[in-house]
């Protein structure tokens, strides 16, 4: 029924007042981590009555340096817990493996680092969202696909295991299909438009795209440009309003959602049980699959009472367990 008693609330609040999560973001002017946000929102504003502040701190795009430098200055605020969508970086490592020594818990979110101490990790299962892309290509080319992908830069965690998904995927079950261009793309709609250009215009064999910067748009124009009668077979991330019109517009054929909204909130729920009750999370490594969605996912149908959900957000609120 989604009841929690306010008198315990506050007196919670009472009790553990001034505890402080800090969520620490490397990217910005990215929609798929405005979405994430919107889940942190979600659980912040659900637990504030607890007594529990959460700050949000953006780093200058893929910049390790201004990474380190919002490390510190959480710990220096008195934070009780860092969530951190990490770079995958040797002085990222070293400083969280530190920062662990003192008892701070930090929680990976959408990415993780490799032999780095942490609570746990929430995010996608982004190997099998890397098959799954590899198999509608293949039901779609006929097991002939040329592909190229447009990336985000292989220094995070969660990337490669995307496009190793899709090697592996087309190494094992698909031999006839082909990678044939990968283009990293810093976060940046200039460069993202100007590095997809740039890869269809050196690579007109290419009938195949893993458009995986679901966060970025402008790459979008710059296929559009260039293939304006939608002969190129495209696969997109996630469910930012400009991929939603291009998959109702016939010109993506289907978006793999990596539920960014849901990944922000179980952090947020992860920091909240391990602070207020020292509950560990049962599982080290938290994946939410991801999900496929089509045109005719938002077609509407007609249907008398019908509710149609919300296309720009990846999970509406009542997919997110209420607070206890």
């Amino acid at each position: 029924m989604h009841y929690r008693p306010n008198t315990v609330a506050k007196s919670l609040a009472t009790q553990r007042r001034n505890i402080k999560i800090c969520v620490i973001l490397h990217i910005q002017g990215n929609l798929f981590f405005d979405d994430v946000v919107s889940g942190v929102e979600k659980a912040a504003a659900e637990i504030k009555d607890f007594g529990i502040a959460v700050t949000v701190r953006r780093g200058a795009n893929f910049d390790v340096e201004c990474q380190l430098r919002n490390i510190d200055a959480a710990v220096h605020e008195g934070c009780r817990a860092i969530i951190l969508v990490p770079i995958n970086d040797p002085r990222i490592t070293t400083r969280l493996n530190d920062l662990h020594d003192t008892g701070v818990p930090v929680i990976f979110l959408t990415s993780y680092l490799e032999q780095t101490a942490c609570l746990c990790h929430v995010g996608c299962d982004y190997y099998k969202a890397g098959r799954i892309a590899a198999e509608l290509f293949n039901l779609v080319s006929g097991g002939r696909g040329r592909i190229g992908i447009v990336t985000p830069p292989c220094t995070l965690l969660g990337v490669n295991l995307r496009i190793q998904g899709l090697r592996s995927a087309i190494e094992q079950e698909y031999p006839g299909m082909r990678l044939v261009a990968l283009s990293e793309v810093p976060g940046d709609e200039v460069l993202a438009y100007r590095y997809t250009r740039d890869m269809l215009l050196a690579h007109p064999e290419l009938d195949c795209v893993f458009y995986s910067i679901g966060g970025l748009s402008s790459g979008l124009k710059a296929i559009a440009e260039l293939d304006p009668q939608h002969k190129l077979r495209i696969v997109s991330l996630d469910m930012i309003q400009p991929i939603v019109d291009a998959v109702k517009g016939g010109m993506i054929m289907a978006t793999i959602c990596q539920e960014p909204i849901a990944q922000g909130y179980t952090a947020i729920k992860v920091a909240f049980d391990y602070l207020l009750a020292h509950t560990e999370p049962a599982l080290k490594n938290i994946l939410i699959d991801p999900s496929i969605k089509i045109r005719q996912s938002f077609h509407e149908t007609g249907i008398s009472g019908a509710v149609l959900a919300d296309p720009d957000r990846s999970v509406d609120a009542a997919s997110c367990v209420p607070f206890s």
